[in-house]
This record gives structure tokens, C-alpha cells and sequence, in this order.
């Protein structure tokens, strides 16, 4: 089950912001520690890849294995793989501003996944308008967080 790999990649990155140093001799604020972000994306990766556990046990993935394993799990594992790879080594900090390349990457990868079921009913001019405001909102949400809140400087 891939929530298990979820659950064990969240714990690892638990662990490894547990060991970070907490720059506790330099008297810094604990809610500015370094490992204090990686540490509750990792929980948040546990928490959502035990609900990804629970929905896969209901809807009987404990009986059914060949799911896991067919044709178009693996085309669209392999599409997740070649969009994420594209947007971080192809257009982020490649000359395009950050809230571009992810309002493309989302976009993208809206597309890219609805596109079957989209072709199928003919929508696939709404679905196009759908998700680029999708990604336009994601874009604008994360630039924000970021440079705004976590003041983080953006490429």
C-alpha cells in the first residue's frame, strides 16, 4: 500500500526534524526553530497517509491487489513523476518568476489527469478554464504563504 509509504516517509522527516539543531544556546524563539515546519509537514504526512490507510482498507484494497499494480496506476505514477521533475529541475529558478512556474506545473497536472474522463464527456474547454484558475489560485496562495508569512525569499 502506498499509505504505508507515506506514513514512513512522514515519520522519517518527524525524525529528522526532531534532530535538528534548536539553536536553543543562541537563545532563539522555539516557534522559529529550524526543524519546527519540516516537523508538522511530517506529521501531516502520517496523518493523511493513515485517512489514505483507512479509505484504501473500506474500500477493500486489502482483498483487491491488482489495482496497485495495473496499467494506468503505473502510467500515472509515471506522469506525477515526469510533471514534479519538470517543475522543479525545468521551471522553477529557470528565468520564469516562481508564481508562474507553479501556476503552469498546477495547471499542467490538472490537465494531464482529467484529461480521459474530460475527453469522454467533451468538457474539455472548462476543465482547461477550471484548471488554470486552480492554478492561478494555487499560485497566488503559496507566493503569498511564503513571502509574506515564512518570509522566504522565492526564486
Amino acid at each position: 500500500m502506498w499509505s504505508i509509504g507515506w506514513i514512513v516517509a512522514g515519520a522519517a522527516v518527524v525524525y529528522g526534524a526532531w534532530t535538528m539543531d534548536r539553536l536553543e544556546n543562541m537563545h532563539i524563539n522555539p516557534y522559529t526553530a529550524p526543524g519546527l515546519v519540516p516537523g508538522v509537514l511530517g506529521l501531516g504526512l502520517i496523518v493523511l497517509g493513515a485517512f489514505l490507510m483507512l479509505r484504501a482498507v473500506r474500500a477493500g484494497g486489502l482483498q483487491n491487489s491488482e489495482g496497485a499494480h495495473s496499467t494506468l496506476a503505473a502510467g500515472r505514477l509515471a506522469a506525477a513523476v515526469i510533471l514534479c521533475l519538470g517543475y522543479a529541475a525545468g521551471l522553477v529558478g529557470r528565468g520564469l518568476p516562481f508564481w508562474l512556474s507553479t501556476f503552469v506545473f498546477v495547471t499542467a497536472t490538472i490537465m494531464v489527469f482529467q484529461w480521459p474522463e474530460r475527453r469522454a464527456r467533451g468538457t474539455i474547454a472548462r476543465g482547461a478554464v477550471l484548471a488554470a484558475v486552480c492554478g492561478a489560485g494555487t499560485a497566488a496562495a503559496v507566493t503569498i504563504v511564503f513571502q509574506e508569512i515564512f518570509l522566504v525569499r522565492l526564486p
